[in-house]
């Protein structure tokens, strides 16, 4: 049995420049034991994967924080590889909200957590910087105290497009990054040019968002250019889901089921079982 602080050793060993580590997404337990069996080096859970899985939104307050641990502790359970939880904005705007979710992803397991500084108030999107560092200091003043390999990643979710909004994005990960925060991300980077710049200016382990359209970097570009983490987010989920919709329409609105000649599993190895088999 592996522990929980054998998975967060391993999981903070990962964090290394260049390495580039890839980290998928699962959605659920099935699709948490498919990746499981496939060896990555690592799982995290996706707060708009788990939301679809449920029926809601994502990001509008309509999950809580039991039912993400729950969700993680169910991920936790078919995997011996460390899980990173993906929190949101660990479900509360104050510091001490954040550390009472921090304590919880600690007690289910996780070997490390984002928390994010989108606030989900359509008013106020974001939090200003000075309660969005407070909000790290403190949840890294718990790990510290608690779970010294605990990976804690503070996210910065506001727009790149502009060099205003990147430098904006380089002054928060900088302080998320002084606060305490073991790795960064900033779910809008996709350029490779601002990738560069971001890992040129913040020195911390930097995670990149993949799993979108119009992603053109691959795994070695990336640790080339010195990226530590790759995460897909809801990627995986949104093609699964999306898949289904698409089937449902053609058997809805076309009458036909042509849809299931592109199904995968109708020529499935002999071993698929193996993959959906929980490991020890």
């Amino acid at each position: 049995m592996v522990t929980a602080a054998q998975r967060r050793s391993a999981f903070k060993a990962l964090h290394v420049k260049g390495k580039a580590f890839l980290m998928p997404n699962p959605f659920d337990i099935g699709s948490a034991r498919i990746l499981d069996g496939m060896r990555f080096d690592a799982l995290a859970t996706s707060s708009a994967g788990f939301a679809w899985a449920r029926g809601v939104r994502d990001a509008e307050g309509l999950i809580g924080r039991d039912d993400a641990l729950a969700h993680a502790a169910d991920i936790i359970s078919v995997t011996s590889l460390p899980v990173n939880g993906d929190l949101e904005n660990g479900f509360g705007d104050s510091p001490e909200d954040v550390v009472e979710t921090i304590k919880g992803a600690i007690e289910v397991g996780l070997a490390g957590c984002s928390i994010e500084d989108y606030s989900q108030d359509p008013k106020i999107p974001f939090y200003p910087l000075d309660l969005a560092v407070e909000r790290i200091k403190a949840a890294s003043a718990y790990v510290k105290e608690n779970a010294p390999e605990f990976v804690l990643t503070a996210r910065s979710e506001g727009p790149v497009k502009s060099e205003h909004e990147l430098e904006q994005t380089i002054k928060r990960l900088n302080a998320f990054k002084d606060a305490g925060a073991d790795c960064v991300y900033a779910p809008m980077l996709k350029d490779k040019t601002k990738i560069t710049k971001v890992l040129e200016t913040v020195d911390a382990p930097l995670n990149i968002l993949a799993g979108r359209p119009n992603f053109h970097l691959t795994r070695k570009e990336l640790g080339d250019l010195g990226v530590a983490r790759i995460s897909i987010g809801a990627g995986l989920a949104r093609l699964a889901y999306g898949a289904f919709t698409a089937a449902a329409e053609d058997m809805k609105d076309g009458g036909s089921f042509g849809c299931f000649d592109r199904d995968p599993s109708a020529e499935m190895p002999v071993d698929f079982e193996d993959f959906m088999k929980a490991k020890p």
